[in-house]
């Protein structure tokens, strides 16, 4: 009995060394081109288009936006590639649109030289039609990092309300869309270490 339940320990070990062999393993790191990109690589993106903010009462409309940060480590082993925002704006929209706080992002590597877009510390008031709403984010996926020369930043994401004079008019979420492309750098890969 004592070699059995010596047996089941090893084991037990065994497979737990593996899964976290597993698990570190991979790590996700942002490329241009075959170079990885250190600590304090600006990064900024513009609009492709319309975004657009649709929460129960109506859509807001912004023909441009603009997002710009700087990473804040290289990634690696287990962990994400983190960036702090400096720069977001939303303008020429058919309502007000103040950006309260810029946030953070982070991107995990998904699959190819695509990663998956988390925000955390965004905060945006919309002002519409008499409503006043207030729009943050907490570790929320945003959407889909598609690396490449010209890479995207392709937003489907719901955005939870946590203020506005406005209340329940404002609903408890809206629905954040659009597509931002990458103007800096020239090539963004999302890759594996």
């Amino acid at each position: 009995m004592k070699y059995l339940k010596m047996f089941g320990l090893a084991a037990l070990a065994a497979a737990l060394m593996a899964f976290f062999a597993v698990g570190t393993a991979s790590a996700t790191i942002i490329e241009n081109g075959a170079e990885k990109l250190k600590t304090g690589t600006s990064i900024t993106a513009e609009s492709e288009g319309t975004t657009e903010l649709h929460p129960p009462f109506g859509s807001i409309n912004c023909s441009e936006s603009h997002v710009g940060g700087k990473t804040t480590n290289e990634g690696g082993s287990g962990v994400n590639v983190n960036g702090e925002i400096t720069a977001l704006s939303f303008s020429k929209c058919n309502a007000t649109v103040t950006v309260l706080k810029k946030g953070t992002l982070s991107i995990a590597h998904s699959s190819g030289s695509n990663g998956t877009l988390t925000g955390s510390g965004q905060e945006v008031t919309v002002s519409y039609l008499g409503t006043h709403c207030i729009f943050s984010t907490n570790n929320t996926k945003l959407g889909t990092v598609k690396g490449g020369t010209t890479a995207t930043l392709d937003i489907e994401a719901t955005i939870p309300r946590t203020g506005g004079s406005s209340g329940a008019f404002c609903g408890s979420t809206a629905q954040w869309t659009g597509s931002y492309s990458v103007t800096n750098p020239d090539t963004l890969l999302v890759t594996k270490e």
